[in-house]
């Protein structure tokens, strides 16, 4: 028999056929995929979840040690300006004792040369004192 003699299939049988085989069995292997695909996005929207709460924990992280760093940064900062005005302080001060030698020296020169003043007057009266002593008597 050919496919042209084989009588034609009624519109119901065919309705019927569609509804308890076919419908079903596209049904079954949706649903599968339906599952599946659902299954994969779970999972998929659960790692990504996953990572972004490592992102924000790792985030955090960073954040507390940038701040660590710049707390650490404005104390170099103030040490190294505290140093700067240790060593400027420190050059005033070594002018400041240059020019206190400089006025004990001078303190000192001219008590010497008062001193100086004083005893050479005792040589003179000493001197005077031997001369007259000297001079012959009448």
């Amino acid at each position: 028999m050919s496919a042209m003699s084989d009588p034609p299939i009624p519109l119901t049988t065919l309705t019927e056929f569609h509804r308890e085989v076919v419908a079903p069995d596209i049904e079954r292997i949706v649903g599968a995929s339906e599952r599946r695909l659902r299954g994969e996005m779970h999972a998929l929207h659960e790692a990504s979840l996953m990572r972004s709460e490592a992102l924000e924990m790792e985030s955090a992280a960073i954040e507390a040690g940038l701040r660590r760093l710049e707390e650490r940064l404005d104390s170099l900062v103030e040490h190294r300006h505290l140093a700067s005005e240790v060593r400027r302080l420190d050059e005033r001060l070594g002018h400041v004792e240059k020019r206190l030698d400089e006025l004990v020296a001078s303190h000192q020169r001219d008590a010497l040369q008062a001193e100086l003043q004083k005893l050479r007057a005792r040589v003179n009266v000493v001197e005077a004192q031997v001369g007259a002593r000297q001079k012959p008597q009448p």
